[in-house]
């Protein structure tokens, strides 16, 4: 296990969480908002399942106490090169926040008690200096969460991605701000 709160546990993917993983992951919107391909069949979820559970690092997945399933999952990784390059962040150390939950468990306060919980890890137990999450300007689900967090814009690009321009708004959370 990595993290405990009320009600979750946030751990290393497991082959029993394929299933739970299909269920919230294969969903249109959650891909679309993650800047994933879409996931129509197991076998196109397989591939992004096994890279979380087998490549990265620090990958976990929120397992919901009260039923044992998997609903979600949160990335931590170095911040991309580009916004390691800015001026507010330079011999600073942080780290980098991605995460997902299921639709019909969104509104719970599930997510925001998962990256609480990891944000509190990161700065008293890793000794970061800030946190850094982002979301394309389309994802109003993540906008509403990092400002209810607390965290606060950083920059917003326009990036080349899978051939298209799109626009990224990249936050921050300072461990001086908690």
């Amino acid at each position: 296990m990595f993290v405990e709160t009320g009600r979750l546990i946030l751990r290393k993917f497991r082959e029993e969480d394929f299933a739970d993983f299909c269920a919230y992951a294969m969903d249109e919107e959650m891909c679309r908002m993650m800047g994933n391909d879409l996931m129509d069949t197991e076998e196109a979820a397989r591939v992004t399942f096994d890279w979380l559970k087998d490549k990265e690092e620090r990958s976990y997945v929120l397992i919901l106490k009260e039923t044992g399933r998997a609903i979600g999952n949160l990335n931590i990784t170095p911040l991309p090169e580009h916004l390691l390059e800015l001026p507010a962040l330079a011999g600073k150390q942080g780290k980098s926040l991605s995460f997902c939950i299921s639709r019909q468990y969104r509104r719970q306060g599930l997510m925001s008690e998962a990256v609480r919980a990891v944000i509190a890890r990161l700065f008293e137990e890793e000794g970061m200096d800030y946190v850094q999450c982002g979301y394309f300007d389309f994802n109003t689900v993540s906008e509403a969460l990092q400002e209810k967090l607390g965290f606060t814009h950083l920059i917003t690009m326009t990036i080349d991605f899978k051939g298209e321009n799109v626009t990224t708004v990249e936050n921050i959370l300072w461990k001086k701000q908690l």
